[in-house]
């Protein structure tokens, strides 16, 4: 069930507590998309992203989308731990509501030229606009079917056969229309 952002001028389809599963924009307003012209360490990013906002005479709050370049995957212990940090200045900028999280985020680990630390590579946020119909952003997801579970919970963990890319695949589309169907959205308006 969609939620209210407060300050931010979107919803979020709540996630877990590294991310929400998306964001859509409010009437009125507008989701405007960033690409940073070389991925930077993800808190210089977030300096740039405090910068840049201030400069759109945007507030912070009106950040709704992080995406990520990591050397490797995650494991769960690093996973976690990465996110105590980027919880905490999270709530440092007043973005947590609650104790949703509600911005999406992607994280990826390039097999090409992959970065020496997990950078920020694009942000997002909320501007006042129109546009022919709601922008949203959809948080990237993994083949996870129980965190719970570690890694007894990744869809046929340990295997790269193409049946079992194949599962995988079919698995994260799943959870990808699940969550545009969350924002009341669908493919035809996915950019």
């Amino acid at each position: 069930m969609l939620r209210d952002h407060p300050k931010g001028n979107y919803r979020y389809l709540p996630g877990i507590t590294a991310f929400s599963s998306g964001t859509i924009a409010m009437p009125g307003h507008e989701i405007v998309h960033v690409t940073l012209g070389a991925p930077v360490p993800w808190r210089a990013g977030f300096a740039r992203i405090e910068r840049h906002l201030r400069e759109q005479g945007r507030p912070k709050t009106a950040l709704c989308g992080i995406e990520l370049r990591s050397p490797a995957p995650f494991t769960f212990e690093g996973f976690a731990k990465f996110n105590e940090g980027y919880r905490s200045l999270l709530s440092e900028w007043d973005i947590l509501v609650g104790e949703d999280n509600p911005i999406p985020r992607t994280n990826v680990a390039p097999v090409v030229a992959a970065p020496t630390e997990p950078c920020l590579y694009a942000f997002a946020y909320t501007m006042p606009g129109a546009t022919p119909s709601p922008t949203f952003i959809v948080a990237g997801a993994g083949e996870m079917r129980d965190r719970g579970q570690g890694a007894e919970g990744i869809v046929r963990h340990g295997e790269t056969t193409p049946d079992a890319m194949r599962e995988k695949a079919r698995f994260v589309m799943g959870i990808m229309q699940e969550r545009m169907r969350g924002l009341g959205c669908d493919w035809a308006r996915a950019t």
